[in-house]
């Protein structure tokens, strides 16, 4: 299979997210798969070693956590490699830039989607602007917003699936 993963976080970053998804990738390519990584840059990325699988998008530090970062430009480049790659499935990683991205990627090719809800974003709204932006009730519009679309969505351990069930009820 073609497996595109969109992500905001991948290697050399380090976070739960970029090592699952580094542990998958792995796992997929000795099974035989062709896996192509669309994420944003990262001036410690190791270009060379990742020609041809990984493709990186223009991206600034995220404002409120500056060691994550957020794409900004390069969609249409995008849309039109994934077309040349003729990807069997898309698997986003993010709620943010890059799943957004895939979800519509997704669309307009007509692949199927899956998505991995990592994180628990309700443990985090007092990191931005100490819970006065975002509240509980907003999340959980935009968690279920986001994932209605996908063929399905996976959880990587109990405690965010229970996060996500909770979340994306009616």
């Amino acid at each position: 299979m073609n497996i595109g993963i969109f992500t905001d976080t991948y290697s050399p970053q380090i976070s739960g997210v970029a090592t699952s998804i580094k542990i998958m990738e792995k796992e997929l390519r000795k099974r035989g798969h062709n896996v192509y990584i669309f994420t944003t840059t990262d001036p410690n990325a190791d270009r060379e070693s990742e020609k041809g699988r990984v493709f990186r998008m223009p991206s600034i530090p995220f404002l409120f956590f500056p060691e994550r970062r957020i794409a900004v430009a390069g969609v249409n480049k995008f849309i039109k490699l994934v077309g040349q790659l003729d990807l069997d499935i898309i698997h986003t990683h993010t709620e943010f830039s890059l799943g957004l991205l895939g979800k519509k990627i997704a669309k307009k090719y007509d692949i199927p989607s899956v998505h991995t809800y990592h994180t628990m974003y309700i443990n985090y709204l007092h990191y931005i602007a100490k819970g006065k932006i975002l509240t509980p009730a907003m999340v959980k519009r935009m968690t279920k917003s986001f994932c209605e679309s996908y063929d399905a969505v996976i959880t990587p351990h109990f405690k965010s699936e229970a996060s996500f069930r909770r979340l994306s009820r009616a």
